[in-house]
């Protein structure tokens, strides 16, 4: 016998039985159409995330062929270290209240204001979706008009992947995405190069390092990375958190009086539905875990899903408790914290305060903005996804204010 098959129809459409069974019956084993080594307990995911010989060498193959050159995701030691902090900078930084705060509140704002007089928006499609894009695309300084475009690499790239099967034609998108992105950055490089601005484009145009700017493959690949990577974290994110609150009125009613509770809402929603359910890694040498032999040269599943359910680091793994004792807002959003829905040590999401802020203004913006807001009485509130895993949307109902809503709240 062997563990869950994680490509499974029947995994797809609820893998959270299956992780019971992996942890208590298969806490590693190997899966046979991948050959990954699967690991679900959270002791184990731990491990691997954060300590030697695991390595991020799996990205090589993953990510890298539709990224075009080498991105933070894959790097490791020295390499990691120099171009987080180049990255880190832009995206974090003592500006940054000033400086991403307004964009994140401004591209809300534009969404919201395009259903809040409707009484009903699919929350999915219509703002979590696009919100994520639109954020980062201001914040690189691309044009707004071209944001349906960037949409299309994103989603280009994340099936490129889990492709684990090897499909031909979404190998296919994915080079045609990777092509598109060459061919719209170039220009945008060179202008940028002449004449920088404030965004985070002409921040890596300029920036200096191993003693020379960058080339534009490795500006093309970071960008992409950056239009990739924080999506499906805050739009899983956004529609996690109000999922949970709409289910649990008593939170609802409790974060409608206190906006402080929102980051503790949007932990807990991230820990029982984390938006990346699976993050890879690569065995550099033989590991041992407990009984287990990790061989070196394998390719590592870690199962957020699961770890993040482990009765042995949770209490009452499967409810929502967002006042749990074991998780605390500020240590959360950095690796201290408990949760490894962001990952875990030196690997932990570069973007994870960039989400934390997206969020929270998110679900500001639409408690301001939608009164009386619930779930549609047909909403199904299904699932989808092996690697990263979403709502496949999110029906809402709501009365129409009779004011304008304010857009300057936020807390994160």
């Amino acid at each position: 016998m062997t563990g869950p098959d994680i490509l499974s129809a029947e995994y797809d459409a609820d893998p959270y039985p299956h992780y019971e069974t992996m942890r208590t019956s298969f806490p590693v084993y190997v899966h046979e159409s991948t050959g990954f080594y699967v690991l679900s307990r959270y002791r184990d995911v731990v491990r691997a995330l954060q300590d030697p010989p695991f390595t991020n060498e799996c990205y090589t193959w993953q990510i890298e062929p539709v990224m075009g050159d080498r991105t933070l995701v894959q790097m490791d030691g020295r390499e990691h270290a120099d171009n987080r902090k180049m990255l880190g900078g832009p995206l974090r930084g003592g500006d940054y209240r000033d400086r991403v705060v307004p964009s994140v509140e401004l591209a809300c704002a534009e969404l919201v204001d395009g259903f809040r007089r409707r009484g009903r928006v699919e929350l999915m499609s219509e703002f979590a979706t696009w919100l994520p894009i639109n954020v980062m695309a201001s914040l690189l300084g691309l044009p707004a008009q071209d944001r349906p475009r960037f949409q299309g690499w994103y989603m280009a790239i994340i099936a490129h992947m889990v492709n684990f099967g090897g499909d031909p034609e979404v190998e296919a998108a994915g080079q045609a995405a990777r092509r598109d992105m060459t061919l719209f950055l170039g220009p945008m490089i060179e202008e940028r190069r002449a004449r920088p601005g404030q965004d985070i484009l002409s921040a890596l145009c300029t920036a200096r390092f191993a003693g020379g700017p960058l080339t534009d493959q490795q500006i093309q690949a970071h960008c992409a990375a950056l239009i990739t990577a924080g999506g499906d974290t805050t739009v899983s994110g956004i529609a996690n958190t109000v999922k949970h609150l709409l289910l649990n009125p008593e939170h609802l009613r409790a974060v409608r009086a206190d906006r402080e509770l929102i980051d503790r809402m949007h932990i807990e929603a991230g820990r029982l539905n984390p938006p990346a359910h699976l993050i890879m890694r690569y065995a550099a040498e033989n590991a041992d875990l407990g009984d287990h032999r990790i061989p070196a040269g394998s390719t590592v599943a870690c199962m957020i899903g699961s770890a993040n359910r482990d009765p042995a680091r949770f209490t009452a793994p499967d409810t929502f408790d967002p006042h749990r004792p074991e998780v605390d807002p500020a240590r959360d959003f950095t690796p201290a914290g408990s949760v490894v829905t962001f990952g875990r040590g030196r690997h932990f999401c570069l973007g994870a305060a960039l989400a934390r802020t997206t969020v929270n203004v998110a679900v500001n913006q639409l408690l301001d903005a939608l009164p009386g807001m619930r779930l549609e009485a047909d909403a199904s509130l299904r699932e989808s996804g092996i690697f990263t895993r979403k709502l496949v949307s999110l029906p809402i109902r709501f009365d129409v204010a009779t004011t304008e809503p304010p857009t300057e709240r936020h807390s994160a």
